[in-house]
């Protein structure tokens, strides 16, 4: 295998029963599996190279609809000093990202100003990935700095900047999933927060506004000069569902970008774990197991699987209860996803710890016995949890 190329999953409806293999497949650890050529002549056969195959794909030739995929010489991820807090660094991307979207909103941007400042959000997101994954993730579940409508998109991009790493996808690709990613509800922004603070059911005019957001983002997107097709796909396809019931044109499967299919997740994610006026914010696990459940339906089987596994049982930031009767937050996960390091911030009267204690949960007295729903927990200075609270911002 080429190591200039990445592997990507198998999908269906690139092979059939009786067809010849037009590419050699993998295993994802990228273990040969069948050679070009080989003919996929029985169902189990079939069945075996759709759950484990992968197959290369040079990046210079991946295809947007007919059109090429933005260049290969993008901004790349940015190299941060490891003593700067992720932290900081997040809550400042989503100032930034507010005076874009203001920008856009007022429609007084300039040529290649949104494309430029998205992308730099993008490739920020990706370096504070690098420098500290379980931190960024940690962000998802308790850094509440801004108003949803930058919160949100930044989260989302978080998780998929995850996954695609974990992927391997090829930066040009990232780039423009990430970017979909942070504008992916720019076409509801200006009504966004009224319909998330709203009690009442939606009213018809209402749901019909938000089966239009994908469309009108699309065009307030292409009005201020983006002209990234992938980017635009991933906006206009992040609420489609993998067996059709989504909006807004109904997709299902292949025929959703598998780039819109990882936004989906993190989007959906990104909702149950914030609370709103009407329902409190899902836990952690109850958040991942709703996915779970949807795996095959609202999500792609496969994607499912591979952001449930990167998240862990206990996703940094999660809260949870030790056998001990401490509370404490996850932030790191280790090799065994039932044993994440924790930062305990409670004792067992529940009483806060004036001095923050961490605990490795492989041993039998701190093991995790339960979780907790992000309601059930002061607010706390990530940094605190974290131990970094002298780090500086860059």
């Amino acid at each position: 295998m080429s190591k200039q190329q990445a592997l990507f999953p198998l999908e269906e409806g690139e092979i059939e029963l009786g067809m010849k293999l037009p590419w050699t497949v993998f295993t994802a650890s990228g273990q040969l599996m069948m050679k070009e050529g080989a003919l996929v002549d029985n169902p189990r056969k079939l069945d075996n190279l759709l759950s484990q195959g992968h197959r290369e794909r040079d990046p210079a030739t991946v295809k947007v609809q007919g059109e090429d995929a933005p260049p290969i010489d993008q901004p790349q991820p940015v190299r941060f000093q490891e003593d700067v807090n992720p932290f900081a660094e997040l809550d400042e991307l989503g100032y930034q990202l507010q005076a874009i979207f203001e920008r856009i909103e007022h429609q007084c941007v300039k040529p290649g100003e949104v494309e430029r400042k998205i992308y730099d959000l993008a490739t920020s997101i990706q370096g504070l990935v690098k420098l500290d994954a379980d931190a960024v993730l940690g962000a998802v579940h308790l850094n509440r700095e801004h108003a949803y409508i930058i919160q949100h998109p930044l989260h989302v991009t978080i998780m998929a900047a995850l996954i695609a790493k974990k992927l391997q996808v090829p930066q040009n690709i990232q780039l423009s999933m990430l970017a979909g990613a942070l504008t992916q509800n720019v076409g509801m922004n200006a009504y966004q927060m009224r319909l998330h603070a709203q009690r009442e059911p939606l009213t018809p005019r209402q749901w019909e506004l938000v089966h239009q957001h994908p469309l009108e983002g699309v065009k307030l997107l292409s009005a201020a000069g983006v002209k990234d097709p992938l980017w635009l796909q991933v906006v206009f396809q992040h609420h489609e569902k993998n067996n059709g019931t989504g909006y807004p044109k109904g997709l299902k499967g292949n025929q959703i970008r598998p780039e819109a299919r990882i936004v989906a997740l993190g989007d959906v994610y990104s909702a149950l774990v914030s609370g709103r006026p009407h329902r409190p914010g899902m836990s952690a696990q109850q958040s991942l197991r709703s996915i779970f459940l949807e795996r095959g339906q609202q999500f792609d089987p496969k994607l499912s699987m591979v952001f449930l596994n990167e998240l862990g049982l206990y996703p940094p930031g999660a809260g949870v209860r030790l056998r001990n009767g401490e509370q404490g937050i996850v932030i790191r996960r280790t090799s065994d996803q039932k044993a994440p390091l924790v930062t305990s911030v409670m004792d067992e009267r529940g009483e806060l710890f004036m001095r923050l204690q961490q605990r490795k949960t492989s041993e039998y007295q701190y093991n995790i016995i339960g979780h907790l729903n992000p309601q059930d927990w002061p607010r706390f200075n990530p940094t605190l949890l974290w131990g970094i609270k002298l780090r500086r911002v860059s």
